[in-house]
């Protein structure tokens, strides 16, 4: 018996040495032998801990400047701000293990102990939105055109070859990145950039470079009115050659007919047939007094040689600007409120005037006009055109295919108006007025019309362009 005695001994003694380890574990405190990224929390608080992990998170976050390699360029990212090492969390993870259950406390301080409780891992947040801007300040993401590997035009086809084209793979860089600051290591101090395909975006950068809307040759205003050459459209079924791209092998060669559209203008026809026809014209003699014909003359310098692009819109008050002594305007003639009176830049009338009339015979759109208050001396009933600044306006639109350009020329005697483009059917335009039953014996009431028709009287249609309403009392120069 007494043979089992001193086993049995030995191990009640073993036992209860073991239960007052287990005891004796400070379970406020983390276990000896434990760090976190070589950096020592042994018998800390979970306070003392979090502190001094964060004392050494910010350092590594100072620290977090990595050379990352992409496509045989080296890039410098610092990812402190999007990776930040969570040391409360971290400290909690290395306090478990003096909170095992009571009979594993023991084991977890021996084994900590002798063999070390070491976490080279500490838990990091990570900041998606932070770690793309990041990327993006650092132009790593900066992937300017499509792969010039992965396409190709031949006979009237774009070929695409499937899997060649690539992009920064972002949730595997910040993986990569997350654990070069969680160890400390990266071979060489340079991180190799993780790649993904790129089909999609590749193929939408493919696009850009070969898809030209149509564009008639025209002219360029910011360079004296240059001929600028038409654009041939070019186009393919992105969306048809994207569906067999997703269902092709990595090096399968995809291709889709290019479809060309050709402008309505070529740049040769624009040089053949820039300005060669009269749309329409109109003279009115120029009388008045001297300062009458001096603020002609200065408003018809003003409208000359403007040039209207197709859909441009031309507007009297915007061309001759305000009217005063100091911009050379004189005193004459003009109308307030029904009377005569003297006002700086009296007699431009005579320019919006001409200018109207000749745009009706041009067949360009009308967008603005106003009659005066009594008949023009200058013109017929019904094809004056009144201005006064910042009130009325005279404005018409080139709704031709084609630039239009206004020619004015003040002989001092007459006033002409010529507009000049290019014309595109044989219409002939003619002008009419109306005389309408006025109550008033005073009111000379008129509407004007445009009838438009063919030479063989095929086409033909008629439009009310304006209605006036005049006293006939008095004229106007």
């Amino acid at each position: 018996m007494k043979r089992f005695l001193l086993p049995s001994v030995i191990l009640f003694l073993l036992a209860g040495s073991y239960a007052l380890l287990c005891c004796a574990v400070d379970t406020d405190r983390i276990l000896p032998n434990t760090t976190v990224n070589n950096t020592d929390i042994s018998g800390m608080t979970l306070k003392e801990a979090s502190d001094t992990l964060k004392t050494d998170a910010e350092e590594r976050q100072k620290s977090s400047v990595f050379t990352v390699s992409c496509a045989g360029e080296d890039y410098t990212l610092s990812v402190g701000r999007a990776l930040q090492m969570d040391a409360l969390a971290t400290a909690r993870d290395a306090l478990e293990k003096s909170r095992t259950e009571f009979l594993l406390r023991g084991a977890a301080w021996l084994e900590s102990r002798f063999t070390g409780n070491h976490i080279q891992h500490p838990q990091i947040t990570q900041d998606s939105d932070a770690f793309h801007k990041i990327l993006g300040d650092s132009g790593i993401l900066d992937i300017e055109g499509a792969d010039p590997d992965s396409y190709k035009i031949e006979d009237d086809q774009l070929l695409v070859t499937a899997g060649i084209a690539r992009k920064v793979d972002e949730n595997a860089l910040m993986e990569a990145l997350t654990a070069a600051i969680q160890t400390g290591e990266f071979p060489g101090g340079i991180i190799e950039c993780p790649l993904t395909a790129d089909e999609t975006d590749n193929l939408d950068r493919i696009y850009e470079e070969i898809h030209k809307e149509a564009r008639d040759a025209t002219l360029d205003p910011s360079n004296g009115y240059a001929l600028v050459d038409s654009v041939t459209g070019v186009d393919f079924d992105k969306e048809q050659i994207r569906k067999e791209l997703s269902k092709a092998k990595a090096g399968t060669v995809v291709a889709v007919d290019l479809v060309y559209t050709e402008p309505e203008i070529s740049t040769q026809n624009l040089r053949e047939h820039l300005f060669k026809d009269t749309l329409g014209v109109c003279t009115t003699p120029v009388g008045g007094s001297l300062n009458n014909r001096t603020n002609i003359s200065l408003a018809a310098a003003k409208c000359d040689d403007i040039i209207l692009l197709p859909g441009e819109e031309f507007s009297f008050n915007n061309t001759v600007g305000v009217q005063t002594a100091e911009t050379g305007f004189k005193k004459a003639d003009a109308i307030l409120n029904g009377e005569i009176i003297q006002a700086y830049g009296g007699g431009i009338c005579q320019v919006s005037t001409t200018i109207f009339a000749a745009a009706l015979y041009a067949n360009l759109d009308i967008l603005e006009r106003w009659n005066h208050d009594y008949v023009a001396r200058y013109i017929d009933a019904g094809l004056d055109a009144a201005v006064a600044w910042d009130a009325l306006d005279m404005r018409i639109a080139n709704d031709t295919p084609y630039p239009v350009r206004m020619d004015v020329d003040d002989s001092g005697s007459s006033l002409t108006v010529t507009l000049l483009g290019t014309r595109t059917d044989d219409a002939v335009i003619e002008i009419f007025t109306k005389t309408l039953d006025n109550p008033s014996d005073n009111l000379l009431e008129i509407e004007t019309y445009r009838k438009v028709y063919t030479e063989d009287k095929s086409q033909l249609f008629i439009e009310k362009v304006a209605h006036s309403i005049y006293e006939k009392s008095k004229t106007i120069d």
